[in-house]
């Protein structure tokens, strides 16, 4: 672990800034190299993911966070959002942190509703 990071406080940070809509916060909080593992689409730079989150994070009504784990470098978070034109979408996500910013985002959740709504850009 770098010296000064504490991943809970960079990632519930961010988890709180994108879920109030303030993505320049939580985009702030990402490294510049970011790796992202999602289940659908693929963003290779984090200007793709910060698009994304902002897009696909504007459309969240309600975020309820149901559990939360933390490690030396590491998060993850289980939490249930509402998503107009989706209904509810429980997501878990792992974080990686290092120098007090996200290097890694790896999110699982089921993605019939998000492909049946056209939100996939890939198979």
């Amino acid at each position: 672990m770098d010296s000064g990071t504490d991943p809970r406080s960079v990632v519930r940070a961010y988890h709180d800034a994108w879920t109030r809509g303030d993505f320049e916060t939580a985009v702030g909080l990402l490294s510049p190299g970011l790796k992202v593992e999602v289940p659908v689409n693929d963003y290779p730079t984090t200007e793709s993911f910060a698009g994304a989150l902002a897009a696909f994070g504007g459309l969240a009504t309600r975020v309820a966070l149901l559990s939360e784990l933390y490690g030396e470098d590491e998060a993850m978070l289980l939490y249930d959002m509402d998503v107009q034109g989706l209904g509810t979408l429980r997501v878990a996500e792992h974080f990686t942190v290092a120098a007090d910013r996200i290097t890694r985002i790896r999110q699982i959740h089921d993605t019939v509703a998000i492909r049946a709504a056209g939100f996939a850009q890939n198979g």
